[in-house]
């Protein structure tokens, strides 16, 4: 399963807080199979990965008279290495005690929680994109922190209540992410995000914000960014290859998982590579011709899994008792699918999300409003407003009337929010009604503070881009990577103008590209996406009375987020089955066996 972690900070000298600490401590060490720990006086860390190895994901960082000074958990790379750090001594420790551990962020990248003292606190940073969650609680004078509240059943889980804010808010954008969780007393720091442990409840200090970067514009020739994007993937794929047992490639047949096949072609982890091609039965265009096209080109063995819709959801009661619901928790049969078809191997799987927010995968035509931000009347004035209506679909005469609020001083809203107002179906109409983006985002996800339009909407994205990565533990979970989520490649793409992402008028177009001779041309050139439209009909046609006995007299019901009627009338018509309705049913599903779980948890307290 990916790294699980548990950390916890607190006042020696409080004696509540010394016996709180230490009861957790034996409870946690009570498993039948004790966590590895780093501790000292106030502090440890334990590692939950499962199973248990004997050198756990931890780099412990000692003072010059051998004191503790920090403990960096997960994976970790120089800034400008794709070597997997073990240890961190001498200079470049001193250079982080110096700093308390701010300096992460421009030396080094990866996927980590880490924790510094300062003082007699403890500081506590994510790395910018969340690879490793992390959400806390504090009771009794002891801060908790932790990868999977499910994995920490030690803990006094009695003492929590459901947050029917957070849970009402889902229902609208499941992926939301401000902070909370569906606990009241459970907390979420999130993406380049500090919290000293001995105030948990003081808001955390955002140490790396998007539109920094955004605003550090780079913008060389089109063949010198080519190369910069391709190095910056090569890298990145490279770094992570090379650092995770057995990598195979989640292929889809993409653009975005193809060049990832492609750059784990040319690292250095060893042969054979495997590729992996989610084969849907239902009445979807298939994507394995492209799929295997990409592999053959690449030299690379091709592992094909069927799934057929017939597949009944999990039953309602197995959600794990985690912070929050996660749709991941629907998907647990293809787990042991997936071990069947790669012969029993354990391997960690690399995927291509995180390319259409990066590479620019957008029909839109504000790159044209971009440039003249820009460079004014520019000498590609003409050719960049052909190119954005080229991309748009849109006339020119559109285009420039479009540009106009922005020339004139208009805030642009970004499109991410109409994205979420398009998810309306008559269970989340409430929730969408009261719907407030101040409460359900991050700052960086909603105001521009002077970005322009289209690198706006791209900065506004990587928040679903963030949350693509649930982290669920659940039973034979394969580990997965998605090395495009590299925090290098994050902020090069973010400093390329869209509309050099946006090559020549082209989604991805830069992408494109910067991968010729390396992809088929059949892949590289692709436009269309793969659909599973009909799969999910299919599902839910043969799932029906299943959701219906489950939402009708469940939890949501209960707690009057939806109502019963909307349920049985959404459910027995036909309004479910297009989309986005379809797949939003699943989402509800998935949200209501968390509450069950939960309900199950607290009744029994």
């Amino acid at each position: 399963m990916p790294a699980a972690f548990f950390a916890m900070s607190w006042n020696p000298g409080d004696a509540e807080a010394e016996q709180q600490a230490a009861r957790i401590l034996t409870r946690m060490m009570e498993a039948p199979a004790p966590p590895i720990l780093v501790e000292t006086s106030g502090f440890l860390v334990a590692d939950l990965s499962q199973p248990v190895t004997a050198n756990p994901p931890i780099i412990e960082i000692r003072r010059t008279d051998g004191q503790f000074g920090g403990a960096i958990f997960g994976t970790l790379f120089p800034r400008n290495g794709h070597t997997r750090l073990t240890e961190i001594r001498h200079a470049a420790a001193t250079a982080l005690l110096d700093t308390g551990g701010r300096n992460l962020y421009d030396d080094y990248w990866g996927s980590y929680v880490a924790f510094f003292r300062r003082g007699d606190d403890v500081a506590v940073y994510t790395d910018p994109v969340s690879s490793i969650p992390c959400f806390y609680s504090s009771n009794s004078g002891v801060t908790c922190f932790y990868s999977n509240l499910e994995l920490c059943p030690f803990l006094d889980r009695n003492k929590f209540t459901f947050n029917l804010r957070f849970i009402s808010t889902l229902m609208a954008y499941d992926k939301l992410q401000n902070g909370e969780t569906g606990l009241n007393e459970v907390k979420e720091l999130f993406g380049g995000q500090c919290l000293m442990a001995r105030t948990p409840d003081a808001p955390p200090e955002t140490l790396w914000d998007p539109r920094d970067i955004a605003r550090d514009v780079l913008e060389p020739d089109p063949d010198s960014a080519a190369c910069l994007l391709r190095e910056a993937v090569q890298q990145a794929v490279s770094a992570w290859a090379t650092s995770v047992p057995a990598p195979a490639v989640d292929l889809s047949g993409g653009l975005d998982s193809s060049i990832v096949l492609s750059c784990l072609a040319e690292s250095d982890a060893p042969l054979p590579h495997l590729a992996v091609h989610h084969v849907v039965e239902s009445g979807d265009p298939s994507e394995a011709h492209f799929a295997r096209a990409a592999a053959a080109f690449l030299g690379a063995d091709l592992a094909e899994i069927r799934f057929s819709p017939s597949r009944q959801l999990p039953d309602v009661t197995s959600h794990p008792a985690s912070a929050r619901p996660y749709r991941q928790f629907l998907s647990r049969d293809f787990n042991a699918q997936l071990s069947q078809a790669t012969g029993g191997m354990e391997r960690t799987y690399l995927t291509g999300q995180g390319g259409d927010h990066l590479f620019h995968a957008a029909e839109t035509a504000l790159g044209f409003s971009d440039y003249l931000r820009q460079h004014g009347m520019g000498p590609h004035l003409i050719s960049e407003l052909a190119n954005s209506a080229r991309l748009s679909n849109l006339s020119v005469w559109r285009i420039l009337r479009d540009t106009l609020p922005d020339m004139i001083g208009i805030p642009h809203t970004s499109s991410f929010l109409g994205a979420i107002a398009a998810r309306r179906t008559p269970l989340n109409s409430t929730a969408l009604d009261q719907f407030d983006p101040v409460y359900a985002f991050p700052d960086w996800a909603r105001v521009p503070r002077g970005l322009p339009p289209g690198k706006f909407d791209q900065v506004s994205g990587i928040l679903h881009m963030i949350q693509v990565q649930e982290r669920l533990f659940q039973d034979n979970a394969r580990e997965v990577v998605h090395p495009l989520m590299s925090q290098p490649l994050v902020e090069l793409c973010l400093r390329l103008p869209v509309y050099l992402l946006s090559l020549g008028g082209i989604s991805r177009g830069l992408a494109r590209q910067a991968f010729e001779g390396r992809l088929p041309e059949l892949v590289r050139l692709r436009m269309t996406k793969g659909e599973t439209t009909r799969y999910f009909v299919d599902q839910l046609r043969l799932n029906r009375s299943l959701l219906l006995d489950c939402l009708m007299d469940g939890e949501l019901v209960a707690n009057k987020i939806v109502e019963r009627r909307d349920v049985e009338m959404f459910l027995r018509e036909d309004q479910f089955l297009p989309p986005p309705a379809g797949r939003m049913i699943l989402v509800y599903y998935a949200i209501e066996a968390w509450l069950r779980t939960w309900r199950a948890i607290l009744t029994a307290s």
